[in-house]
């Protein structure tokens, strides 16, 4: 079964929600000092590494990183003594554990699939020909959901998709929308969203 749903015109947007209670001080609520946003840039993070998910069937589930995704299999350390798999490519991992391995012994119940929902929690894979990769999916006889978002002149075609798990995938051409800061420290010690009128400015 194929499901193939188009959203033409949805406007991309960013939501930044900054909590602060009154009523406690500066050290509870946002730490001892304002963020500098020369020492965010500093922390010594890479990329992603991997995504960690509990399987009903590992086998299953290495199926389809294989088949679908094209991630192969790699060996996992030697003091990982409960059944899983680790799979890698394209710069990053999936590892794979098997549901009621763990160490006190809890399944968690096998559930249907949930309805495919572009907001849901999901993994996203950048792609290079989005069409090759929907042919791929109908070939698979994969259900899936299509979307498109824009921002000005700038299209991003989205592809929403479950694992056997219902674990929430994505293939787009994200990589179309230019990376532009929102945030800048104000004189307050506070984070604040630069007004619409300078944010084509934030790169100078």
């Amino acid at each position: 079964m194929h499901v193939y749903k188009h959203a033409y015109g949805a406007q991309l947007f960013s939501t930044i929600t900054i909590s602060h209670d009154s009523s406690a001080s500066p050290e509870t609520s946002m730490g001892s000092e304002a963020p500098d946003p020369a020492v965010a840039a500093s922390v010594p993070l890479v990329r992603l590494n991997h995504v960690s998910f509990q399987c009903t069937s590992v086998e299953k589930s290495v199926d389809f990183y294989r088949r679908v995704l094209g991630f192969e299999l790699i060996k996992r350390p030697e003091s990982l003594n409960f059944n899983g798999a680790w799979l890698y490519k394209y710069g990053m991992g999936i590892h794979l554990l098997q549901r009621g391995d763990d160490a006190d012994g809890c399944s968690i119940p096998t559930r249907p699939l949930p309805a495919i929902n572009p907001m849901g929690n999901h993994v996203s894979f950048q792609c290079s020909d989005m069409a090759v990769m929907k042919a791929r999916l109908r070939a698979m006889d994969r259900e899936f959901v299509v979307r498109k978002v824009w921002d000005g002149e700038t299209v991003v075609d989205q592809l929403f998709f479950h694992d056997p798990d219902g674990n929430m995938i994505e293939v787009c051409n994200c990589e179309n929308l230019p990376v532009i800061p929102l945030i800048v420290a104000s004189t307050s010690g506070l984070p604040e969203l630069l007004p619409p009128a300078m944010q084509t400015n934030v790169h100078g």
